[in-house]
């Protein structure tokens, strides 16, 4: 698919940001509006706001609401906010997406008192979520993006940022890049570029199965660029070829493209010898054969 960018917000007066701050306030029934709440919410992103009118409490003295008493909030009460969601979800373990939107406090006050997400979660007596990663790195972030894109058959938006769609919340993408804009501008950039490059790789056919006593050296890398993935999964119809489920008749589902030779057993990354699975068939064959012997 072709990933295309909706208008910017940028370009947006300080008129804009306040009209649309007390909106949000209005539809939460508040006079003030965390940071957190407003992101999914708003139109603009919170950091925004922040920037363009001095501070996130400066922008409710402008919009006529109410100051945020919570950037006050002191470590107790911080790790009491922790433990109340997650007593409330009746769970041990908390992500920032369920903390956020079970009316949590803002991330930063918590960054700010403890260093990092993890280390907050610890001195609450809570675990780490396994999908919480340390930091992610620009190709998994793009990846994340793309898979996004296609699945929803759009661009994704700030509340699309969280599970079970989306393997990262819109954090890293914020401390990688700035702003989710920035970093879904860099994804297409990255793409088009990508689309220029020649398609070396796909004119060399190597052999599909090696015997397991030879030792040969790949005449392809072993990464699938994101313009050849489109084609396999055109080329495919966006089907797993194993059991046929697609976005368009199961929503939900992702597609991923893998090696029918594994690479680990002498497989090229050439399009013979790639193919569309979704997540799960493509979690269980692994680095297996699609067939015996």
């Amino acid at each position: 698919m072709r990933f295309q960018l909706e208008p910017d917000n940028r370009g947006a007066s300080d008129a804009d940001l306040l009209d649309d701050l007390r909106k949000v306030a209005t539809l939460l029934g508040k006079n003030f509006v965390t940071r957190d709440e407003y992101e999914g919410r708003g139109r603009f992103s919170s950091s925004t706001v922040q920037k363009r009118l001095g501070s996130w409490c400066k922008a409710h003295e402008l919009a006529g609401l109410e100051r945020i008493r919570y950037y006050n909030s002191s470590p107790k009460e911080c790790l009491e906010s922790l433990r109340r969601v997650a007593d409330r979800l009746g769970k041990t373990t908390l992500t920032t997406v369920e903390y956020r939107s079970n009316g949590g406090l803002s991330l930063q006050i918590l960054n700010r008192h403890f260093g990092s997400w993890k280390a907050a979660l610890k001195l609450a007596g809570l675990t780490v979520s396994p999908l919480f990663h340390e930091r992610a790195s620009r190709e998994e972030l793009f990846e994340n993006i793309e898979r996004l894109w296609e699945t929803l058959g759009r661009q994704p938006k700030t509340s699309d940022f969280a599970e079970p769609l989306s393997y990262f919340s819109c954090a890293p993408y914020k401390s990688h890049f700035g702003s989710l804009r920035k970093a879904l501008e860099a994804f297409v950039e990255s793409f088009e570029n990508s689309l220029e490059e020649p398609e070396d790789g796909a004119t060399q056919i190597a052999p599909l199965a090696l015997p397991s006593t030879i030792v040969q050296r790949h005449k392809t890398g072993r990464g699938i660029s994101w313009r050849m993935r489109f084609l396999v999964m055109r080329r495919d119809n966006f089907k797993c070829k194993i059991d046929g489920c697609s976005p368009a008749t199961q929503p939900g589902t992702v597609l991923e493209v893998d090696h029918v030779v594994p690479w680990d057993a002498g497989g090229e990354t050439v399009m013979e010898n790639l193919q569309t699975l979704c997540q799960r068939c493509n979690s269980g064959k692994s680095n297996l054969p699609m067939r015996e012997g």
